[in-house]
């Protein structure tokens, strides 16, 4: 992401999406130049197609199974790779996990340096909200995979995975601060307020078929999310 892109504000999710980097192709080179060093293949060609059909397996097989009933064997079947192909790529179920984990988090903190480079709170806020709403629709599976299954990752990987939300809500909870200082607001809810919009965001992912069924778009959900932000904030 140049400096560019990092700067330019996406008020609406075609745009976002034109823009976004994490996403088809792109997200499988990312895991691949990340963990290329536990990878024992070096042909990138052949890594990034073999490791979308793992993962895109995981993501359809655990809401059937479990992913802590899921086996190797299962993916290998799904997958039509055989258990050596399974292994030169993961050396266990744990690592499919803890590759969620890692591109979860390297998405959440691009999004946030974004945000935190406007200058004007109030925008830096409703850019941190909206973008990611948007991310995690373009990669629900990443982020609700790895909301019900941090339990699944090793104990140092599941208190990282953590920090990733509580470090989104910090930095919503002190945005929220920097405007109302900037406006002469008195309140001591922001934490209670920051906690509230986590759970919208993530209310969005986990719960598709809700907003499937509503036929809510994801600007329009966004939209609501940023005015039930400014209420909260302005007249508390």
């Amino acid at each position: 992401m140049n400096q560019a892109q990092s700067h330019r504000i996406t008020a609406d999710f075609k745009n976002f999406q034109a823009a976004f980097p994490h996403q088809g192709r792109a997200i499988y080179e990312t895991l691949f130049e990340r963990n290329k060093d536990r990878i024992t293949t070096n042909k990138a060609k052949f890594a990034v197609v073999n490791l979308e059909k793992i993962f895109t397996a995981t993501f359809e097989l655990t809401p059937r199974l479990g992913f802590p009933v899921m086996s190797l064997r299962d993916l290998s079947r799904a997958t039509g790779l055989s258990m050596g192909g399974i292994y030169s790529y993961i050396e266990s179920k744990e690592r499919i996990a803890i590759m969620v984990k890692d591109l979860v988090k390297l998405v959440t903190e691009e999004l946030l340096a974004r945000a935190k480079s406007l200058s004007d709170p109030m925008t830096a806020l409703e850019t941190a909200i909206r973008e990611h709403i948007f991310a995690s629709e373009i990669l629900q599976d990443w982020f609700s995979f790895l909301y019900f299954e941090t339990r699944s990752l090793p104990h140092e990987h599941q208190e990282e995975s953590k920090n990733i939300e509580l470090r989104l809500e910090a930095a919503l909870h002190e945005l929220i601060d920097q405007v109302r200082l900037a406006r002469n607001i008195a309140c001591g809810n922001s934490p209670i307020v920051a906690t509230t919009l986590i759970a919208l965001i993530q209310d969005r992912y986990l719960k598709p078929w809700k907003h499937s069924k509503s036929g809510e778009s994801a600007d329009d959900y966004a939209h609501q999310v940023l005015a039930l932000m400014h209420c909260a904030i302005e007249h508390p």
